[in-house]
């Protein structure tokens, strides 16, 4: 059964953030983050898409996409994307045209 207070924590971790640094980028309260974990609140859909936009995933990402496996070459890409600030990932996303544009 999927967690998704795990995988809020999951994704905290893999981006190097504290509760306190995920209510600054998202605006959720810090106290509605710890309460998550301690009385287990389940965050609700509209803070999970803060979450997602904050972390710069998207929902299937978030939620590992139905039936769709990812590789562990998929999964190893995708979680050091999360780990990426705003700038990386233009400078990432500006190679991958660079190398598209070389093809053709």
């Amino acid at each position: 059964m999927f967690n998704a207070i795990n995988r809020i924590n999951e994704l905290m971790r893999i981006k190097g953030w504290t509760p306190y640094e995920l209510s600054n980028q998202t605006g959720i309260t810090t106290n509605a983050i710890y309460d998550w974990n301690k009385i287990g609140a389940v965050p609700s859909l509209p803070n999970i898409i803060k979450i997602c936009e904050a972390m710069g995933i998207t929902l299937e990402y978030f939620f590992c996409g139905g039936n769709y496996q990812q590789t562990d070459e998929e999964s190893r890409i995708l979680n050091k994307w999360v780990a990426l600030s705003d700038f990386e990932k233009n400078a990432v996303m500006k190679l991958i045209e660079s190398f598209n544009a070389l093809k053709g």
